[in-house]
């Protein structure tokens, strides 16, 4: 399948598991947001798949080739941040 697959995503710090077991399908051209309380894993999810964070287990596909140990930069995938505070220079 074309688009980004995640695979029983988890990320460990120490005793402190801030993402378990996380799998999710977005088809190429597909939209998706996501949505919950400060602390729930959104933001660490988002940094595995883009490898600014190491997965402490499970599998990360692009386009059906395997990024989980890829350098963020062999990745093609970019974030950007909801808090405008970061850019107060810049207008849109």
């Amino acid at each position: 399948m074309s688009g980004l697959v995640v695979e029983r995503l988890s990320k460990r710090y120490a005793n402190y598991a801030a993402v378990t077991d996380v799998s999710l399908s977005i088809g190429d051209g597909q939209f998706c947001v996501f949505l919950g309380p400060s602390g729930c894993g959104k933001s660490t999810t988002l940094n595995c798949i883009a490898g600014l964070e190491e997965a402490t287990s499970g599998r990360i596909f692009l386009n059906d080739r395997d990024i989980t140990r890829l350098a963020p930069h062999q990745r093609d995938i970019a974030m950007v941040f909801q808090s405008a505070l970061l850019y107060p220079h810049l207008t849109a």
